[in-house]
């Protein structure tokens, strides 16, 4: 019983490293030839798995050449778009400018369930303001609305919203986030203030502390339920 246990688990670790080996991506996400290596692992992992007298390296070799593979048909699929066509297929527009595109649909084996269930995930409760659907090589559809149907943006109306960004975690469960701070240009001694001006005496005293695009620094201390929010750089101090 402990060879299973020990089997399964190194073979466990095994299929986890081959799968981050081919990159971070969900299921939804998979192309055909990545899905296929992906059952195939699987498998291959399954068998020595529940066998015992199958050696470890008859699931794990086999792996390991997958994994090659999928790496050697990535970077020809990046560098050949025939290739990568043939092999992912290409995006096909089953909704043009309102109307359906029976063909295309008939072709992709899309039927008027299948496009009605994805407007209605897309938010669109009226097939009407649909403007383009288009199904994506890997199996996503992506619904887009006519123009008079899409959420008012700023531009429509002439502002010019200020700029927004990605904020910078510099502090996690009184970790320093130095990654962080190397890229706004700030130094720990000047964290380390801020934490004190915000009455913290230490880092180590701090839960989380990230500041934005607006300059303004959000505090939340451990073992506590309130945050603070205050601006502490000028616009023209944010630099990422």
């Amino acid at each position: 019983m402990l060879t299973v246990f020990v089997r399964s688990v190194l073979l466990y670790g095994v299929s986890l490293l081959a799968m981050r080996a081919m990159g971070k991506r969900q299921v939804g996400q998979l192309q055909p030839f990545e899905m296929v290596v992906v059952i195939m692992i699987a498998e291959l992992a399954a068998t020595p798995m529940g066998g015992v007298g199958i050696p470890l390296l008859y699931g794990v070799l086999p792996m390991a050449a997958l994994v090659v593979c999928h790496g050697l048909l990535s970077a020809a699929c990046m560098r050949w778009q025939k290739l990568r066509v043939w092999l992912s297929g290409e995006p096909a527009v089953l909704v043009r400018n309102g109307a359906l595109c029976e063909k295309q649909m008939r072709r992709a084996s899309v039927d008027l369930n299948d496009l009605m269930e994805a407007i209605r995930t897309a938010g669109c409760a009226d097939p009407s303001e649909v403007g383009t659907v288009v199904l994506e090589p890997g199996g996503k559809l992506s619904v887009l609305p006519k123009a008079q149907h899409r959420p008012l943006t700023p531009d429509d109306v002439g502002l010019q919203p200020p700029k927004e960004g990605l904020p910078l975690p510099l502090v996690m469960d009184g970790v320093v986030q130095h990654d962080n701070l190397n890229r706004g240009r700030l130094t720990e001694t000047w964290l380390r203030l801020e934490a004190e001006k915000a009455g913290f005496p230490g880092i180590q005293d701090v839960l989380f502390m990230c500041l934005n695009t607006r300059g303004e620094l959000l505090i939340q201390g451990k073992g506590q339920t309130n945050t603070l929010l205050r601006r502490v750089l000028p616009p023209e101090r944010v630099v990422w």
